[in-house]
């Protein structure tokens, strides 16, 4: 990220003139960063080396923008996006939150005589826990559509 005549590391935050290669502070060389794939970092992850993954803004060589913006717009609700880049974990969130909000809305149909009680005020939560879900796909779509959205990324050596 520039700030004026400096840049930030994007592994370890150091600040630095933007005319350096090499971060100071983690020896990170960016012209090997430009050329990390998405590839790499979902395997780095899967193999539990997280301290060779950097999540990256703007897309790699092997992550297309354009499968981002239709994995989140149509399947977003359920984590699409984030499994297509190799983010498991909020993947996983994204999924436990559609199945969650599905079970729920259905509970409440059937409930929906007794609006009163322990069992709608549960409900109720459970309603406002779906929408900070959606909320956060809401916000993941912008983030893709204008390059923000972080991206795992790493290069073999």
């Amino acid at each position: 990220m520039k700030i004026g005549n400096n840049k930030r590391c994007p592994r370890c935050d150091f600040k630095m003139d933007k005319s350096l290669g090499v971060c100071p502070g983690c020896r990170l060389n960016f012209s090997k960063f430009n050329e990390a794939t998405n590839e790499e970092g979902k395997h780095a992850l899967k193999m539990g080396e997280k301290d060779r993954v950097i999540f990256r803004l703007g897309y790699p060589t092997d992550v297309k923008k354009w499968v981002m913006v239709l994995l989140c717009v149509f399947l977003g609700f359920t984590g699409a996006h984030y499994y297509y880049v190799g983010r498991k974990n909020m993947g996983l969130f994204f999924s436990l939150g559609f199945v969650v909000g599905i079970l729920n809305a259905g509970l409440m149909l059937s409930y929906s005589s007794a609006r009163v009680g322990f069992w709608w005020d549960i409900f109720s939560i459970l309603v406002l826990a779906w929408g900070v879900v959606l909320l956060i796909w809401i916000i993941d779509i912008a983030k893709i559509v204008f390059n923000r959205f972080k991206i795992p990324v790493s290069r073999e050596n």
